[in-house]
């Protein structure tokens, strides 16, 4: 069996500055698990465990829509607060002029399955505890319309997540390049 997900890697000139809003999170007195900069990514569709012998068709499936699937822009902006800013759980950056991705999304997790979310966001941290609850309002406030950028969305891929005890690994199985 085979943790898997589809997503669409976040392009290098983008992580220095998501590392630093990170940093910035960083310095509020929370208990969370940050994403690691090789992790940054979009989820499209979490799949779970799935057999080995699965995977070539998955494969195929995957192909079979991304040809018809054309290169589209989309930018990261705003910060998003799961599920609210008095029980945050996940920090995240929202996406903006997304409708193309959210067509990927319904296009791609209604054909494979899996657990997706028309409302996609890039996650920060997973918040597990919060001791300064006002430090961290504030940090919401001052970065509720953080831009990251812009970028073109040209591929996405198909990655294996294994659970360690220091954090996911994530490998690449095959990449699908849009049109």
């Amino acid at each position: 069996m085979l943790r898997l997900f589809v997503c669409i890697w976040i392009p290098e000139e983008l992580k220095e500055k998501i590392v630093n809003l990170q940093e910035e999170i960083r310095n509020i007195p929370i208990i969370a698990k940050f994403v690691e900069r090789e992790n940054l990514h979009l989820t499209i569709t979490f799949l779970g465990n799935i057999r080995d012998e699965e995977v070539d068709s998955l494969k195929k499936k995957l192909d079979m829509i991304t040809k018809h699937i054309k290169k589209f822009k989309i930018m990261l902006s705003g910060l998003r607060v799961i599920p609210n800013e008095y029980y945050v759980r996940v920090l995240g950056v929202g996406v903006k002029d997304s409708e193309k991705i959210i067509d990927l999304i319904k296009n791609i997790g209604g054909s494979v399955g899996g657990k997706y979310y028309e409302t996609n966001k890039l996650t920060l941290c997973r918040v597990k505890r919060v001791r300064d609850k006002k430090m961290l309002r504030n940090f919401i406030e001052k970065n509720q319309n953080v831009e990251i950028g812009n970028f073109e969305v040209k591929s996405i891929a198909l990655v294996e997540s294994v659970l360690t005890r220091s954090g996911p690994l994530y490998k690449t199985l095959h990449k699908f390049e849009l049109q």
